[in-house]
């Protein structure tokens, strides 16, 4: 049996007087303070995990979420409610973290749920699933395993998490409903933290495709390499000025200039475009899958030692939106540009 707090509190004929304190759990992380569906669900796969742990539930609300909000919470398995003010970074969430030594924090996969999910299992040195569709626990050795989809979900690999904390980044739409246990009961506390604001990608406003990533001939890839939201928007046009269409990685989709469906990995679009033209992408194993059935590549980004280089047909050292910017140039002084 779980260590469920309701559980314990019918057993022991009255109120249990810990729900786990300060350190070890099973801890969720709202780090924009939306108590939405997606989150009472990833509080119900938490409860799972935590039952077969043997260990609590700990959810960490920010962005001035209520006491109403975190009501509903603990009816969806939650043990233990901290609010806290503000929107964390990633240094606020490892200081907090380092002091209370989880076993498993899980992110809900929004912008913000990816970008510090990773960033925080590096900081702590823990294990980490940027994708995951579902949570199990080894019963064996007791690890997190991690259920990624890959090829568009056409397909899922499991990935154990080996280092602790086990992190992932958990994509709540693929999960099973929310508990609404009414019997459910938890405390709610003031994580005693004020918080900032996250740093604000402005979103380019881009015309929808006409034609997919998935069967375009010619495909901009482009990267955080491009560092502005102009610079991307640079890689838009010249998309548009070679007749194909423009896609990006998991760090241009964070930054707010590329959608889902313009996502290029494992976790994306497949392409296997004629021409493929990639700008400020060093490369890894999501993309050298995602495109390999690519037919001429070019790679611009100025490192001679990233993972691009072997792959593409042809490598350009230089800075990958001057390099835009030029060939943007050209193609309008050829006749009929």
């Amino acid at each position: 049996m779980g260590m469920d707090l309701s559980y314990l509190e019918a057993l022991m004929g009255g109120a249990a007087a810990d729900t786990g304190g300060e350190t070890g759990g099973v801890w969720v992380v709202s780090p924009d303070g939306a108590a939405d569906d997606g989150l009472l669900r990833l509080v119900g796969k938490a409860r799972v995990v935590a039952d077969a742990l043997g260990t609590y539930v700990h959810l960490l609300l920010t962005g001035g979420a209520t006491a109403e909000d975190a009501e509903h919470t603990i009816k969806a398995g939650a043990d233990r409610v901290l609010l806290a003010t503000g929107v964390p970074g990633l240094s606020d969430l490892a200081s907090y973290f380092r002091e209370r030594v989880p076993q498993v924090i899980l992110f809900p996969r929004t912008r913000l749920g990816r970008t510090l999910g990773p960033g925080l299992a590096q900081l702590l040195d823990g294990g980490l699933c940027g994708h995951a569709a579902d949570l199990e626990v080894d019963p064996v050795y007791q690890r997190i395993v991690a259920h990624q989809p890959v090829l568009e979900d056409a397909a899922r690999q499991r990935v154990a998490l080996m280092a602790a904390p086990a992190v992932a980044v958990v994509d709540t739409d693929a999960l099973p409903a929310a508990f609404n246990e009414p019997w459910r009961t938890g405390k709610v506390e003031d994580a005693e933290v004020s918080w900032g604001q996250p740093i604000a990608y402005p979103p380019v406003n881009l015309p929808a495709p006409t034609v997919l990533l998935a069967n375009a001939a010619v495909v901009v890839a482009a990267g955080r390499g491009l560092q502005t939201a102009d610079g991307f928007a640079l890689a838009a046009k010249l998309a548009e000025a070679l007749g194909g269409v423009v896609g990006g990685d998991v760090g241009a989709l964070d930054a707010g200039w590329i959608t889902e469906a313009q996502l290029i990995g494992l976790t994306g679009a497949q392409v296997a475009p004629k021409f493929l033209l990639t700008l400020g992408m060093d490369g890894d194993t999501s993309l050298f899958m995602s495109v390999r059935d690519a037919g001429l590549i070019v790679a611009v980004q100025p490192d001679p030692t990233a993972p691009i280089v072997p792959m593409a047909d042809y490598n350009v050292y230089h800075d990958p939106a001057a390099f835009a910017a030029v060939l943007l140039n050209k193609l309008s002084a050829e006749p009929g540009g």
